[in-house]
């Protein structure tokens, strides 16, 4: 459980999800936070996680780390087992000897999206791409190298950056998409605030985190459109965006363990929309 004093390493605290986890913490003055990227500590080194843990002597680690060029990955391996492989376990190895609390942020591209229906915390993963293989890769390093940890799974997450792009394409008329694929829109502002509670509550073991209830990805742009005001066409391309590209075509979660341990329960995914929107000041 998080106490008073508590010294919190953040890893990749530029991305959607760090800075949004970062923005959160620093409303309460009793916690240390550490925010680092590949700049300051190259996760996929062990001696320069090792000396930074060593002198830093965090509670608690927050593994934001990844990017969102999956289809890069798909031509450079190397770099994604890197990253979210070997950087997974060096982290872990740290949590294991520092006997601090590791949360590890995995993804929804460990599934192959032929079920019909959401994905269970139970189900057997399949991942089809690098990006899944090599995040699934980091959740075995997690349990296997730490004792206390939390590993979250979430689906289609988003922040300021890809509702700005869909306004931009808006505006000169026409939004375009590759394939109607289904998922949950989830916010970075409603995942931060989750992750925040799992860890002050000790919510240890794999958990999917993703906002309630499914979606296409045309009523997703559209719902974005029609909150902020904006008319346009929505378009099928040969080309994926970065949002789309290599994503399963059915990749909704069920968030059984937050329902089994009597943690809060998310939004659904229209109402977390809205209030993204107004709270972080999307505008048209």
């Amino acid at each position: 459980m998080m106490k008073t004093n508590d010294i919190i390493w953040l890893v990749g605290r530029s991305g959607r999800l760090g800075s949004a986890i970062e923005g959160i913490l620093k409303r309460d003055s009793h916690h240390t936070i550490i925010g680092t990227d590949e700049k300051d500590v190259d996760i996929s080194v062990l001696s320069q996680v090792e000396h930074f843990a060593e002198q830093m002597k965090p509670n608690i680690i927050i593994n934001c780390a990844a990017t969102s060029h999956k289809l890069w990955y798909e031509e450079h391996p190397e770099e994604a087992y890197a990253l979210h492989s070997l950087g997974a376990r060096n982290l872990a190895i740290m949590a294991h000897s520092l006997d601090a609390h590791l949360i590890y942020l995995s993804s929804d591209f460990i599934f192959d999206g032929a079920s019909t229906r959401a994905y269970t915390e139970f189900d057997t993963p399949n991942p089809q791409t690098v990006y899944g293989k090599t995040k699934l890769i980091g959740e075995d390093y997690v349990k296997s190298f730490c004792n206390k940890y939390t590993i979250i799974r979430s689906s289609w997450l988003y922040g300021k950056r890809y509702l700005y792009e869909i306004i931009e394409q808006a505006k000169q008329g026409q939004v375009t998409i590759h394939k109607d694929i289904i998922g949950t829109p989830t916010s970075s502002l409603e995942l931060a605030e989750e992750i925040i509670h799992l860890f002050n509550t000790n919510g240890y073991g794999t958990f999917h985190v993703s906002c309630e209830g499914e979606t296409s990805i045309r009523t997703f742009i559209q719902k974005i459109l029609d909150t902020v005001g904006l008319e346009a066409e929505i378009i099928e391309s040969d080309q994926p965006s970065r949002f789309e590209e290599l994503r399963p075509r059915y990749s909704v979660l069920d968030n059984m363990m937050l329902r089994m341990t009597h943690q809060p329960q998310m939004k659904n995914w229209e109402d977390a929309l809205e209030r993204f929107i107004s709270e972080r000041r999307v505008k048209k």
